[in-house]
């Protein structure tokens, strides 16, 4: 019985995929428990939980009386714990994307337009906020 081939652009970006989705995971959930646990962050838990079927900009409204653009409000607050495991939730967003730029290395000719294409409708998709006021009313 024969083995079954995989083309080495899809064993690239399925390696890729798998160690990033593990760090992005252990990233968000460890300060995750923690933040959970202690109740320390930059929004306490009581008031998230209160204000947790707002919109993203009533919730900050309510919560800190900020309005929220771009990403410097959880950049600006790495040391509590709840915005440090927005970290890992950032791994497991762009995982795909540096996925797909690693399997781009491996492709066929016929197949790098089409990831250069997917890379920067992705990079747009991540810079969209800084340029634009995108906070879900």
């Amino acid at each position: 019985m024969k083995g079954v081939e995989v083309d080495p652009m899809n064993t690239t970006f399925a390696k890729t995929m798998e160690i990033l989705t593990y760090i992005g995971l252990v990233v968000m959930i460890v300060p995750g428990i923690i933040y959970i646990v202690t109740g320390i962050g930059y929004v306490n838990t009581a008031d998230a939980v209160e204000n947790w079927g707002k919109s993203a900009s009533e919730f900050w409204k309510a919560t800190k009386g900020i309005e929220v653009h771009g990403y410097s409000w959880f950049l600006n607050n790495l040391t509590y714990f709840d915005c440090l495991s927005i970290i890992g939730i950032v791994i497991l967003a762009i995982t795909p994307l540096v996925s797909i730029i690693a399997s781009i290395t491996k492709a066929d000719s016929k197949y790098k337009v089409i990831l250069l294409i997917v890379v920067i409708e992705f990079i747009v998709a991540i810079v969209r906020p800084l340029f634009m006021h995108v906070t879900g009313h």
